[in-house]
C-alpha cells in the first residue's frame, strides 16, 4: 500500500464518483473549488481517520483472497504501484490499489464464491486486470449491484487509463463478508464520463484564464454555503431577489402553521392514549415510543480551534417592519 499519489491539481480517479453527482460526502461544486483553491496555492487538510487506516492496512489481505476466489495465482498480483498513471487523452491521473495477471478463464456470478459479474453475464478475465480494495462497516447493499459511490466508477476509469478489459471493485463488508464484483470496461460509461472530465477541465482552464467561476448548477442550500465560504460584508441591491425572499417567508409562515396543526393533533391523540404506549384507530396502528438512555460518564470536550462557517439558511426580515 502507498499514499496518494496523483497530483492534487487534477481529476483523480478517486473523485469520479463526485463528479458524476454519486458520491454522497461531496458534490461536484465543492470539488470544483477545491481544485480552484490549489490553482491558488490553497491546498486541502490532510484527512485521517480509523476506518481509511483499516482500510490500508487490510488493503493486500483483501486483494488476495478476491484474486484467489477469483482462481488468479497471487504471484501475479501487484499490490505496490509508487507512481500515478496518467491517461493518455484527458487531464485525467489514477493510482491503483493493485493489478493482476488473468488467466483467460469466462467466469460467471457466484455467490458461494461472493463473486458477481456486474455488467455481463460472462466476463473473460483476459490480460491484466485492476483489483481495488474496498472496506466498510456496512452491510452488503445488494446481491448483484454496487453503489456508484463505491468503486464502479472509479474502476472503469483505472481501467481506461491502464489499458485494462476487465477490473474488480473488492469490498469487505463489516470485516466479515467479501464481495467481488466484476465489471468489463464499458465504453457506454467512459464517453459519458470521458465528456464530464472535459467539461470539468473547461472550467478549471476559464478559472486560470481570468479567474471566472461557471459554477455546476447548485442543488442544496448547504452547498451553496459551502462554496461561497468567504462572503463580503458589503451590502448588494438584488431586486430580482425579493420574489424569492417573499416566498420563503410565505411558505415559513406555512410550514409554522402546519406544524401547530400537527401538535394540536398530536395532542388529541396522546390525550385518548394517555399511558398505553400503542393503540389501533381504523387503518392505522400508532406507537407512543419511549427512549432509554444508558446512564454515561462525565466527559471533558476536547479543545477546537476557532472557525468560521457560512450558515445554509438565509435570515430574512421585511425592511419596512
Amino acid at each position: 500500500m502507498v499514499g496518494k499519489v496523483t497530483p492534487n491539481d487534477q481529476l483523480s480517479a478517486s473523485e469520479i464518483p463526485v463528479l458524476m453527482g454519486a458520491s454522497k460526502f461531496k458534490t461536484v461544486n465543492e470539488l470544483l473549488k477545491e481544485k480552484m483553491d490549489i490553482i491558488s496555492g490553497i491546498e486541502p487538510p490532510f484527512i485521517s481517520n480509523e476506518s481509511m487506516d483499516w482500510g490500508n492496512t487490510l488493503e493486500e489481505t483483501i486483494l488476495v483472497q478476491a484474486c484467489k476466489r477469483l482462481g488468479l495465482d497471487v504471484k501475479d498480483l501487484t499490490t505496490k504501484h509508487p507512481k500515478p498513471y496518467f491517461h493518455k487523452d484527458l487531464p485525467f491521473a489514477c493510482s491503483l490499489d493493485g493489478d493482476v495477471k488473468g488467466n483467460d478463464s469466462m467466469i460467471m456470478t457466484d455467490l458461494d464464491k461472493g463473486i458477481i459479474c456486474v455488467n455481463e453475464d460472462e466476463i473473460r478475465l483476459e490480460g491484466v486486470g485492476v483489483v481495488e480494495a474496498k472496506l466498510t462497516a456496512h452491510e452488503v447493499e445488494s446481491a448483484d449491484q454496487l453503489p456508484l459511490y463505491r468503486g464502479p466508477l472509479q474502476l472503469q476509469m483505472q481501467m481506461d487509463t491502464v489499458g485494462a478489459t476487465w477490473g474488480a471493485v473488492c469490498v469487505l463488508y463489516r470485516g466479515t463478508t467479501l464481495r467481488t464484483f466484476v465489471y468489463q470496461r464499458d465504453v457506454d460509461v467512459l464517453a459519458q464520463i470521458h465528456d464530464a472530465i472535459n467539461d470539468f477541465q473547461r472550467r478549471l482552464d476559464k478559472y486560470k484564464t481570468n479567474d471566472e467561476v461557471e459554477w455546476y448548477d447548485i442543488k442544496t442550500p448547504s452547498e451553496a454555503s459551502s462554496i461561497f465560504d468567504q462572503p463580503d460584508k458589503d451590502e448588494i441591491e438584488i431586486p430580482e431577489a425579493e420574489h424569492y425572499a417573499e416566498k420563503i417567508i410565505e411558505f415559513r409562515d406555512m410550514i409554522k402553521d402546519l406544524e401547530e396543526q400537527i401538535d394540536l393533533h398530536q395532542i388529541q391523540i396522546m390525550n385518548f392514549m394517555r399511558d398505553n404506549q400503542h393503540a389501533v384507530s381504523g387503518r392505522y396502528k400508532i406507537s407512543w415510543p419511549v427512549i432509554n438512555y444508558k446512564a454515561q460518564p462525565e466527559k471533558i470536550v476536547k479543545a477546537k480551534e476557532a472557525r468560521t462557517i457560512r450558515q445554509s439558511k438565509l435570515r430574512i426580515r421585511d425592511r419596512e417592519l
